[in-house]
């Protein structure tokens, strides 16, 4: 949606603020800007995993309260969020870069970490519209194919674990 125009004169004229404008060491050549891109990308991926392991953790528990178990699958869906916002901007720093080299190893973890990002994003998306289709008119049949994206959900998390973990062994320096 556009915004108006005095909406527009006030963002242009609003000073910049310290988040927005590059450090003096922020990365400028391209493959420092794709290997910061692809720390990110694992950070993000060990939070996101870190925080479905909570989550898993205390829907097993039966002293949880509703509130807390909402706040936990909050804070577990942002992270996803930012899993998906780390995996687009790997993905808009590579798209022509091929490291040679010292930076093949770290470069092909980045690239399967992407890979498992995008896949986590993907089949998290697709059970959570499978999930609102299944509550509004339940069958056996749904339910089983809910079942199936939840095993393939939960293979997909999986992982993403370990190929953050693999790629934070090849550049441990990422976290």
């Amino acid at each position: 949606m556009p915004k108006s125009s005095s909406a527009a004169a006030a963002a242009s004229s609003a000073p910049s603020t310290p988040a927005a404008t590059p450090s003096d060491d922020a990365p400028t050549f391209p493959l420092d800007v794709l290997r910061a891109r692809a720390d990110w990308l694992a950070r993000a991926a060990k939070e996101a995993c870190r925080q479905h392991l909570r989550c898993s953790d205390l829907c097993g528990r039966p002293d949880v309260d509703v509130q807390e178990l909402n706040g936990i699958l909050e804070l577990a869906a942002v992270a996803d969020r930012l899993l998906g916002e780390a995996a687009e901007a790997y993905a808009k720093a590579g798209a022509k870069l091929h490291p040679e080299g010292d930076e093949v190893g770290w470069w092909k973890q980045a690239n399967a970490l992407w890979l498992a990002a995008r896949e986590h994003v993907r089949r998290h998306i697709l059970g959570d519209r499978l999930s609102k289709r299944v509550g509004s008119a339940p069958s056996r049949e749904r339910l089983a194919e809910l079942h199936v994206e939840y095993e393939l959900e939960a293979s997909a998390i999986l992982s993403l674990q370990q190929v953050a973990d693999a790629y934070c062994r090849a550049r441990p320096q990422a976290v």
